[in-house]
């Protein structure tokens, strides 16, 4: 598996995802393609087939100067683990090359896979951010 800076040629797998009733309830719509540069989202690829997306959103959601992890996988791959190695592959990215200090995660409270993900990530729960989702957090480790 590896991640791949998102880009037009993946007009294609942003649309299938968004038809998803597990992304649209839980990721919403997906990022606008001219705010890209304010992210940092990648294709997740194995080979040549994309699974589905992943990445950093800048996240307005704590007063912190923060980015929010965010995993999309097509359904056929949701049950194999793909979406926590995809998540793990982001954090990789975000705390060597992004130099980023923290990443959240906001969850809805009813998403329990998403939120079993954040926990075998070493994302700890923050706290509510409103009814119903809460905010979870990992530092880069300092060593």
């Amino acid at each position: 598996m590896e991640l791949r800076p998102l880009n037009d040629s993946h007009a294609d797998l942003l649309l299938s995802l968004q038809r998803q009733d597990d992304v649209w309830e839980f990721v919403g719509t997906l990022p606008d393609p001219a705010e890209r540069e304010r992210h940092h989202l990648f294709a997740v690829t194995e080979g040549p087939v994309s699974l589905g997306f992943a990445g950093l959103l800048k996240s307005h959601a704590t007063d912190a100067d923060d980015y929010e992890l965010v995993c999309a996988m097509r359904s056929e791959v949701q049950t194999r683990g793909m979406a926590k190695q995809a998540c793990q592959l982001v954090l990789d990215w975000a705390f060597s090359t992004g130099k980023l200090e923290r990443v959240i995660a906001c969850i809805d409270d009813n998403n329990e896979p998403a939120r079993a993900i954040a926990a075998k990530l070493g994302m700890t729960e923050l706290g509510p951010q409103r009814p119903g989702r809460s905010i979870y957090v990992v530092y880069r480790d300092p060593h």
